[in-house]
């Protein structure tokens, strides 16, 4: 625990300048907040006050948002509510999945808090209160989160796979099998036909229906198999066509 007097007492020995908090699973408490008043720095990946919370990355993705940011921020004792020093706006590309994007703003971030730290007077006057009446929260990934409902629309279901591609990956059931989805594609044109199977042959991959066209599966996994690009597991593996999906 951070939070005890002994790890407190270690931290002034040291006469330590700043405090950065990165991904950090436990709540900064009073001792530290007060000993350390304005001097620990929270490096936070989303454009706060939107996605305070455990899972920044995956919403922006879920939400199909096309920006975020890293930022950086002061600490106090509400969850991701303190003034921000520095925010840099960046895209998110619409072929991002949560690993590109969590390494864009691994990169991003590591700049933006040395930054922050050789800048931290300039910063610091200049800092910015949050705007709690805007803020949105988000909560853990849940492995339920990843069953993939075919009567959304195709963006919502590409937004989840690529969202949730290193936990828990998105996944549909196909004779009592959980098959996990790990690249897609939007196909629009399809008619809305949620879970139907149009295709699923080696050329043209498993093409599922949703509610507003279809999504084309080009990476998948089987309960107790290695991940295959569709093509590859179609020349080995029947996939029916032509049927609707289990709920």
């Amino acid at each position: 625990s951070v939070n005890t007097e002994e790890f407190v007492k270690e931290l002034k020995d040291l006469e330590i300048d700043f405090i950065v908090v990165v991904a950090f699973g436990q709540l900064i408490g009073n001792l530290l907040l007060e000993e350390f008043h304005d001097r620990i720095i929270n490096l936070h990946p989303s454009i706060l006050p939107k996605y305070r919370g455990a899972a920044p990355m995956q919403f922006t993705l879920l939400n199909g948002d096309k920006e975020t940011a890293p930022t950086t921020m002061l600490i106090e004792k509400g969850m991701d509510s303190g003034d921000i020093l520095l925010q840099n706006v960046v895209n998110v590309d619409i072929n991002d999945d949560y690993y590109s994007l969590e390494n864009k703003m691994s990169n991003l971030g590591s700049k933006a808090i040395k930054y922050t730290l050789l800048n931290f007077d300039k910063l610091y006057v200049n800092r910015i209160k949050q705007d709690d009446s805007k803020a949105t929260f988000t909560k853990k990934i849940s492995k339920e989160m990843g069953n993939i409902n075919w009567e959304n629309d195709s963006f919502a279901i590409y937004n989840q796979i690529r969202a949730l591609i290193d936990y828990p990956k998105a996944y549909f059931h196909y004779e009592g099998k959980n098959v996990k989805v790990l690249e897609s594609e939007i196909l629009d044109s399809y008619q809305g036909n949620p879970g139907y199977v149009y295709e699923a042959d080696s050329k043209n991959n498993i093409i599922i229906g949703t509610k507003n066209g279809a999504i084309r599966i080009n990476k998948l996994q089987f309960p107790g198999k290695k991940a295959m690009d569709t093509k590859s597991f179609l020349m080995g593996n029947d996939f029916k066509k032509g049927i609707y999906l289990d709920d």
